[in-house]
């Protein structure tokens, strides 16, 4: 990737009191960050449909993770996350799903979907308040339009990822070609026929170092329900039958699925969340399925961690920091719309917590520290609810000084030389006011060195 051309400084000190300690799961602090989004359908047919697409990155390199859910992109405020998150347009009627790194320049990129249409969006600026939109491929239509799993990985051995698109009848991927530009060089393929669209699973589950890919699918007598569950072999190629192993089967439809070793055996597990459609009971299941070994005609052992409202939504990580993956959901229909975390003990036996209630979850519930305070935030996504873009900051870290974050992009900071080869940052009182400063050489433009010099009451001088 090429060098980012414009200086990106963090300034402060963070003072973490809980730095080799398990991390308590009880401090979350709800942040509505949009109450005013517009469903699919509101664009275009079927009138009912909202969107699925959800993803975090740092898109400006601020130190503040930023997001993008259907056409919609979401610059992160800062701070405590609780000023407005700017919110900009793709442009177009699309699904954004996933950050991918496409062209490796210093620029964001997303993937989305407008089935059987596959786009490539750009962001034109380092807010990305505007984007470049390019075709990349043709995939299958669902019956809900666009897929409701996708994930980029190095899932097979190369120089560049593969991006993973969950389809009606089966699971597409495509090579990141080295000219992305070039429509003609996207090739996806079909690697696995599978009768669901829904959530897709990645992790090494028969140890022999490539990644394999876990979903759902039926057989005749599930009547258009997708309770079994599969992992499919690696062949190590696009262009090979990926083998079928069967898992188990679980009780309601699956929705989304983690691979992580839960149980502390050195073996992927395999983590499912269900969905309780049709039907509004709470009968929903969120289950584990235990990985026997290298037996593929082994039974796996299936277990049930909680039993509720329909939960379209799953992500695994270690929330408390104690070295083992816990899990987390949300539920999408009921009264109550619990967030759940199940706090891992090592071993695969799970306590479960309530984080929150009142605010209903579609697909998201998903980790990430969009604050850089080193314990996992929550962002998530709703269906009935479908104007609001949910966000939990977790305030299990507390701080007694904050980082203040200062940009030359945001105009906090002069920028430098306009290079992007930066060579080396030194930081020294240089001229002995008993304030540090800061120098950057960049050996790609003249002047190559720039002294950085904080002169108190008129900011940071470029000298």
């Amino acid at each position: 990737m090429k060098s980012v051309k414009l200086l990106i400084l963090i300034l402060g000190l963070t003072i973490n009191s809980a730095n080799s300690q398990k991390l308590v799961l009880d401090k979350w602090k709800y942040i509505e960050a949009d109450s005013s989004r517009q469903k699919w359908g509101d664009w275009a047919e079927p009138d009912w449909l909202r969107y699925f697409g959800l993803d975090i990155l740092d898109l400006n390199i601020d130190g503040y993770k930023d997001i993008i859910s259907g056409r919609y992109f979401y610059l992160n405020p800062g701070g405590d996350m609780e000023e407005p998150w700017v919110r900009s347009d793709l442009g177009m009627n699309v699904d954004g799903y996933l950050f991918v790194d496409i062209d490796g320049d210093e620029f964001a990129d997303v993937i989305a979907e407008a089935l059987p249409d596959v786009y490539w969006f750009e962001a034109d600026n380092w807010k990305g308040s505007s984007w470049t939109c390019r075709k990349i491929g043709e995939i299958p239509r669902t019956d809900h339009v666009n897929g409701q799993g996708g994930l980029h990985s190095q899932i097979i051995s190369g120089n560049n990822e593969e991006i993973i698109l969950a389809t009606e009848g089966g699971i597409y991927a495509a090579e990141i070609p080295d000219h992305p530009e070039v429509k003609s060089d996207w090739k996806f393929i079909r690697i696995i026929r599978t009768g669901s669209s829904e959530g897709i699973g990645a992790g090494d589950i028969d140890g022999d170092g490539d990644i394999d890919l876990a979903a759902g699918d039926m057989f005749i007598e599930d009547k258009d329900v997708s309770r079994q569950l599969f992992w499919h072999e690696n062949p190590g190629s696009l262009n090979k039958e990926w083998v079928k192993h069967h898992t188990g089967t679980a009780v309601n439809a699956i929705d989304r699925i983690e691979i992580a070793d839960f149980n502390g055996d050195g073996k992927a597990d395999i983590a499912v969340s269900e969905e309780m459609w049709p039907g509004f009971e709470p009968l929903a299941n969120l289950l584990i399925f235990t990985n026997p070994g290298k037996d593929y005609n082994a039974k796996w052992d299936r277990g049930i961690l909680f039993t509720g409202y329909s939960i379209n939504n799953l992500d695994a990580g270690d929330i408390d920091r104690d070295g083992d993956t816990d899990l987390i959901t949300c539920e999408h229909k009921g009264k109550e719309f619990r967030l759940l975390l199940f706090e891992n003990d090592g071993r695969g036996k799970f306590t479960m917590h309530l984080a929150d209630r009142g605010h209903e979850s579609h697909l998201g519930a998903l980790l990430a520290d969009l604050d850089s305070d080193g314990d996992p935030d929550l962002v998530s996504i709703a269906w009935d609810a479908y104007k609001f873009l949910h966000i939990w900051r977790n305030d299990a870290i507390q701080k007694s000084i904050r980082w203040e974050h200062l940009s030359s992009i945001n105009g906090d900071l002069p920028s430098p030389n306009g290079g992007h080869e930066q060579t080396s940052c030194l930081v020294a009182d240089l001229d002995k006011d008993g304030i540090k400063d800061f120098i950057i050489t960049d050996r790609s433009v003249s002047p190559s060195v720039v002294w950085y010099r904080l002169i108190e009451g008129n900011g940071i001088k470029l000298l």
